[in-house]
């Protein structure tokens, strides 16, 4: 409980309760204020209505007929709550129920006298005095059912505020617990995560609420830095395994120099082989930091529309030749006039490395087709060989780091390529798939579409 009470939800219901329990407050003032001043007229009215009887009964019937007029009205039952008086000049008092009055004109406020008609009820009365042809006449009611319904609204409006504060005190406690809860969940998965657990996710209520999509978020972030994670659990472990060997080489080679090396021959090839080495030890760690620079997501600065067209045109003009050399064959069918959004350079590589991969892994005679076509939902461009092909089962292997099938372990490389290229990919919303080619293996790169041509 101390927990809800001191919770920013619960303080900003207590701030919402304070500022519509004062506009209710102030809709009621109004309405209290027009209903005493709606009540204050008809009363004055009723006065008016009741001196207008008395002065006729005056034009009717002189003085007699006034002081009977006002006699009557004193001695009858269904005339209770209405006060009169009538005086002479010299203050002398002719008829009516109100002690003699020192003569004031207009509206004015007098105490109800003591055993008047509603005095249990009313204490004031409401009343309008003139002059009548030298004679004081003081006609007025009284207002204790003015008081009593100015009561009474009172006494709503305090009932009105209470149910309305202790209305909204209980909503807003409700509101608190549910929204504690659903913070506690975040706060709870949170601590196990910092415990260890990665996998553990924020639970969401399927109701699409803004706390749905703020789980969908934080959870799509954890995802996010699971991977990254796995990542780089799975680069320390590789870096470990695939380094090892060129540096126990390398290791091996100069010890072998010290013990056996005669010659200035054979200390220049033990450094000519050992150089060697340490560039490839030193590409292996310049394509991890690509890698990771890549996967920062800085180069988005720097998207613009590129022609991919004319790149892939470029790529395989660039390697026609070589693939003549290892008698196979570049062939492509690219529609013009493509343009995507991203970084030339990195989509360059990219495109550079999966052409080079199938010429380097497709023994000769190897047709190697490069398309590219606009889909109804965006771009494909694909890479196909009918050379060996990869295994379903390490489709999504490839894409590790330092990750080389048996059959490519003979060949130079470190096994970075396809990482570099999925990060290039994931840089640049770029969907990448693999498939059998029947025989061999087809890569697929689906783009998202340019909703306007960007300049080049």
């Amino acid at each position: 409980m101390k927990r809800l009470l001191r919770s920013y939800s619960f303080r900003l219901t207590l701030l919402y309760v304070g500022l519509f329990g004062g506009s209710v407050l102030v809709i009621f003032a109004v309405v209290y204020g027009a209903t005493a001043r709606y009540l204050t007229r008809e009363l004055e009215r009723a006065v008016q209505t009741e001196t207008a009887a008395l002065l006729d009964a005056r034009t009717d019937g002189g003085l007699p007929g006034f002081i009977e007029a006002v006699n009557e009205r004193t001695s009858d039952a269904a005339y209770h709550t209405t006060f009169t008086l009538l005086q002479d000049s010299s203050g002398k008092r002719l008829a009516g129920n109100l002690p003699t009055q020192q003569p004031k004109l207009g509206w004015q406020d007098l105490p109800l006298p003591e055993g008047g008609g509603g005095a249990d009820e009313g204490d004031t009365i409401h009343a309008r005095g003139l002059m009548v042809n030298g004679f004081y006449l003081l006609v007025g009611q009284s207002t204790y059912q003015l008081a009593e319904i100015r009561e009474f609204i009172a006494r709503s409006i305090g009932w009105g505020l209470l149910v309305t504060a202790a209305l909204a005190v209980m909503g807003g406690m409700v509101m608190s617990m549910g929204l504690l809860r659903r913070m506690e969940a975040v706060r709870r998965t949170a601590q196990e995560i910092m415990a260890g657990d990665l996998s553990r996710r924020i639970p969401s209520r399927g109701g699409g609420d803004d706390f749905d999509q703020l789980a969908a978020s934080l959870n799509q972030m954890l995802d996010r830095i699971q991977t990254l994670m796995d990542g780089v659990r799975q680069v320390s472990n590789d870096i470990a395994h695939d380094l090892r060997t060129p540096l126990t080489r390398l290791r091996q080679r100069l010890e072998g120099a010290r013990h056996k090396a005669r010659t200035i021959d054979d200390y220049a090839k033990v450094v000519d082989s050992t150089i060697a080495d340490t560039d490839q030890i030193l590409g292996t760690f310049s394509a991890l930091l690509r890698i990771s620079q890549i996967e920062a997501g800085s180069a988005r600065a720097r998207f613009t529309g590129v022609d991919l067209s004319g790149v892939l045109h470029a790529i395989v003009d660039l390697y026609a030749a070589f693939a003549e050399d290892q008698r196979q064959a570049l062939t492509a069918k690219i529609a013009g006039g493509v343009i995507v959004h991203g970084d030339r350079e990195l989509l360059t590589q990219m495109l550079v490395n999966l052409v080079e991969n199938a010429l380097r892994h497709s023994p000769a005679g190897t047709l190697i087709q490069v398309g590219l076509e606009r889909e109804a939902d965006g771009i494909l461009c694909s890479i196909s060989d009918n050379g060996p092909g990869i295994p379903k089962d390490e489709h999504e292997k490839v894409f590790r780091r330092f990750y080389r099938l048996d059959a490519s372990r003979a060949t130079p490389g470190s096994g970075l390529g396809l990482s570099l290229v999925a990060a290039i990919a994931d840089l640049h919303g770029i969907v990448v798939s693999l498939a059998a080619n029947q025989p061999g293996l087809r890569v697929e790169l689906r783009f998202k579409p340019v909703a306007e041509p960007a300049d080049i």
